[in-house]
């Protein structure tokens, strides 16, 4: 940790105390019931993290609802839809089709409704309005709440967590110290806690966990590459391909390093990198100045994430060697049955 890291960690210590001050004030009104949630008609499944981003939450909705398809249920996912360009309660996809382009819906609803089938997707900050509209208008059997572990106000059946296998629980901090939206005690409202990016779990990292909440379901959730291909041409590039391939990698994701470490493993060369913020909407002077940075590295190739794939101009089909990667989380069969366990028997 640089010295610079280190001043400004102790200058932000006084906004974290206000920041934990106010979280756990609120989470303590919600504990004991001063502050009410509301019940759906329906179960409720929040998916959300204790860390700002970077845990893979949107590819995991995905999965989980298309699961709870394939086992009878009728999803209704309803987000928040950060970032997106339109007020209200916007209808994403109405199960049968895509509604919205992805400036109007948010990126990542926009991505969650292209990739599930019979699933009804919603943007709206008001999650309670989003959850009777899902069950209301279109008949769901049950709701997925997007990033909804800090919003307590519709009451869950269960709570799940992601948290990025990358960080270490036990040099966390709340933000703007650290990445913690919450105190780490939080986790003693979560049913399940999924650690993303890895096939297994450390000893350490499982007591700390437990320490917190001993009735925590715990797991790994291991990420594969689903597809790699070329955004103007559609054409499927394999890993071998890229085997010491020199590469700019760019993104506007909550935590780039993991994005970056993931190519790194594909070509056997670090690549050259370019980070933007989270749900970032790039133009033309950004692409120009991607494709000069290339040109000015050697690399063969540019490479972004279908997140950020949404996030761009029309006119980038004109950048011939630029690929896509797509991610996937296959839900393993203790998962599935630790959230089976948890929702209330079906009518």
């Amino acid at each position: 940790m640089t010295l610079l890291k280190v001043l400004f960690q102790i200058l932000m210590f006084p906004f974290a105390w206000i920041y934990t001050t106010i979280t756990g004030v609120r989470n303590f009104l919600y504990d004991h019931t001063v502050l009410k949630s509301i019940s759906s008609d329906v179960p409720v499944i929040s998916i959300g993290n204790i860390t700002a981003g970077g845990t893979g939450k949107t590819p995991f909705v995905i999965a989980l609802a298309n699961w709870l398809s394939e086992v009878g249920y009728s999803p209704g996912i309803i987000t928040r839809g950060y970032r997106r360009q339109s007020k209200g309660q916007q209808i994403v996809r109405d199960r049968d089709s895509i509604l919205l382009t992805p400036i109007l819906a948010g990126d990542e609803p926009y991505l969650i409704a292209s990739g599930t089938h019979q699933t009804v997707v919603i943007a709206d900050t008001d999650r309670v309005a989003a959850a009777e509209t899902a069950v209301k208008t279109y008949a769901c059997s049950i709701v997925i709440a997007d990033d909804a572990f800090q919003h307590r106000r519709l009451k869950r059946d269960i709570d799940i967590v992601l948290w990025d296998a990358s960080h270490n629980p036990k040099s966390s901090h709340i933000l703007p110290v650290g990445r913690l939206r919450e105190s780490i005690k939080g986790l003693r409202r979560a049913d399940l806690l999924l650690i993303s990016r890895t096939d297994s779990i450390s000893v350490t990292d499982t007591d700390y966990f437990r320490k917190i909440n001993p009735n925590l379901f715990l797991s790994a959730l291991p990420m594969s590459i689903t597809q790699i291909s070329n955004l103007t041409t559609g054409k499927v590039i394999t890993p071998a391909d890229l085997k010491n391939e020199r590469i700019l990698a760019f993104c506007g994701l909550g935590n780039p390093v993991q994005f970056y470490n993931t190519i790194k493993v594909l070509t056997d060369i670090t690549p050259v990198t370019k980070s933007f913020p989270d749900h970032y909407k790039y133009n033309i002077t950004d692409l120009n100045a991607l494709v000069r940075q290339a040109e000015k590295s050697s690399c063969s190739y540019l490479i972004t994430t279908r997140k950020d794939a949404v996030n761009l101009p029309e006119s980038t089909k004109a950048i011939g060697n630029l690929l896509v990667i797509d991610i996937h989380y296959s839900i393993d069969e203790k998962i599935k049955a630790a959230i089976l366990s948890k929702l209330p028997p079906r009518n």
